[in-house]
């Protein structure tokens, strides 16, 4: 800009310079007409001269408005480009901010997906807990059932009143229609009550016992296990040998019942509704029992639309978590089946060995007396 307005200076200049050296001097004629034409001649330079005078000083005046519009033209292109420039940085900022913004908000994303538990998880680890207290309760609660299996075995003053009882007990509270029909009782009971004490469906067909229940359940293994225990002998017979045979009798009836009786009472155990276990296992109902508690964990899943939507959204990471959880609980799992398999070899095995006592018991007895005539 300035290289031009000096070049702009000079070239008027030079002009103007250029010009003026054409002015007639005083002493030389114009044509050879002598002084008057020298005069002549020295006016009209002078008017000429005037002339070029005005019109450089137009051009100069012209070219310094030129100047001055190139100036500002310039000046007002430079401010624009800058505020387009600087507009241009605003806007190049904000998208590599826009753009910034967006790749950490990828990277929380990825990181939540990734790396945060998953939906299940405080559900998990409530019922993980609620599975030990299941646990806890199963076996209290199997270990009074067998012990009051042993009391009927052992302590049974009446077999007498032990039959009576079963008849009584079940005309009051299990009685059929058929049965009202003959005159067993009155009116039958509620449906869902009729011959519940003497149907296995009573205890496998139900993962929760009401207190009816459980009360109907509790009479159908009595009548499954030793239904009519041996009756005690009076106390002072116990003293003799005889009497300590008999006791030793008992005590043989009840090892051998008590394998039955555990296995049934195990089932009652894990059907029996343990106060909280819902509310711990964060279920919608509060007292469940660990059967139901077994249930939801494999309903929830394999019977729930939600669950398979739910780990379609699910990334790697959490999907190998929930199959861990599952593991986990097949693994729990494993451990209920072998517990139980553990009272299937038992009854197995009892059935067994009374069976080889059966047996031998016979064969020896024939052994035995032709030992004793052989010995005569």
């Amino acid at each position: 800009m300035k290289s031009f307005k000096l070049f702009s200076l000079g070239a008027a200049a030079l002009l103007v310079g250029l010009l003026m050296s054409g002015t007639p001097r005083e002493a030389e004629a114009c044509c050879g007409d002598g002084a008057i034409a020298a005069q002549g001649a020295n006016a009209a330079g002078m008017a000429v001269s005037s002339a070029v005078s005005t019109a450089t000083s137009t051009i100069v005046a012209w070219l310094q408005k030129i100047d001055s519009s190139i100036q500002q033209g310039f000046s007002t292109l430079t401010r624009e480009v800058t505020k387009q420039t600087a507009q241009q940085k605003v806007m190049m900022e904000g998208a590599i901010a826009a753009q910034t913004q967006l790749y950490m908000e990828k990277v929380r994303a990825d990181a939540t997906t990734k790396y945060e538990l998953s939906p299940r998880s405080c559900y998990e680890a409530a019922t993980g807990a609620a599975a030990g207290q299941a646990s806890a309760s199963v076996k209290q609660t199997a270990g009074s059932l067998n012990q009051a299996s042993a009391d009927r075995t052992l302590y049974t003053p009446s077999s007498a009143a032990v039959i009576s009882r079963h008849y009584d007990n079940h005309v009051a509270k299990y009685c059929t229609a058929e049965e009202a029909a003959q005159g067993r009782c009155s009116l039958p009971s509620d449906p869902a009550m009729q011959g519940a004490d003497i149907r296995v469906d009573t205890l496998l067909g139900n993962s929760n016992l009401t207190p009816s229940l459980l009360e109907a359940v509790q009479a159908l293994i009595a009548k499954l296990v030793n239904p009519i225990p041996t009756q005690n002998i009076p106390k002072a017979w116990e003293g003799t040998a005889q009497g300590k045979a008999f006791i030793a009798g008992q005590y043989i009836e009840q090892a051998r019942a008590s394998v039955a009786a555990n296995s049934l009472n195990q089932a009652v155990a894990v059907r029996t509704p343990v106060a909280g276990l819902g509310a711990a296992a964060m279920v919608n109902k509060a007292d469940i029992s660990p059967m139901e508690l077994m249930e939801t964990l494999v309903n929830g899943r394999f019977q729930s639309p939600d669950w398979y939507t739910m780990i379609s959204g699910f990334s790697t990471e959490n999907l190998l978590r929930e199959q861990n959880k599952m593991q986990a609980f097949k693994l729990w799992m494993d451990l209920q089946s072998f517990q139980q398999m553990e009272r299937v070899e038992a009854m197995l095995a009892t059935n067994l060995a009374m069976g080889v006592k059966a047996d031998s018991a016979a064969q020896l007895e024939v052994a035995r007396s032709a030992a004793a005539k052989a010995g005569q």
